[in-house]
């Protein structure tokens, strides 16, 4: 019987991969300039649409063994006809699955915060502050204040 399991190895490289570029996605997020995003958006595309090949390769490989082409599959394989090896990588796999998308949701978090930052700065740059603009059509200032005037007796 051939091996669905063949690629797993290079599929967790990949996603270690892919872990280690959301690491450093985050720590970009985190610092006020975000210069090398762009980089490292293409480098995620690029690991995300390799692991894509490589699992649906494996899922293709499952059906041909009358599997189910899935993970649900590639479990039932596992437990049937997988290897020590096989099943520790397969194990290892699942836990980079779960670290990507912890790394994955915070840094969905922290790009929120930062369009909430961008989009309030905006919105005070385009005078559309709750309190008015600070000067009216007639240039003069429209902020209201308590007490006399300055000058004025």
């Amino acid at each position: 019987m051939s091996n669905p399991a063949q690629s797993l190895a290079q599929e967790q490289a990949a996603l270690a991969r892919l872990v280690e570029k959301l690491r450093q996605e985050q720590v970009l997020l985190s610092e006020t300039a975000s210069e090398g995003m762009t980089d490292l958006i293409g480098e995620k595309a690029a690991i995300v649409a390799e692991m894509t090949t490589l699992a649906g390769h494996r899922h293709q490989h499952l059906a041909s063994l009358g599997y189910a082409d899935d993970e649900g599959g590639m479990q039932q394989w596992m437990d049937e006809h997988g290897s020590d090896g096989d099943k520790a990588i397969w194990s290892a796999l699942f836990d980079l699955a779960q670290d990507a998308k912890e790394l994955n949701r915070l840094n969905g978090i922290l790009i929120g915060k930062k369009l909430s930052i961008n989009q309030s700065a905006l919105t005070i740059l385009q005078g559309k502050t709750n309190s008015g603009n600070f000067y009216g059509p007639d240039g003069q200032s429209s902020i209201k204040s308590v007490g006399r005037r300055l000058g004025v007796v």
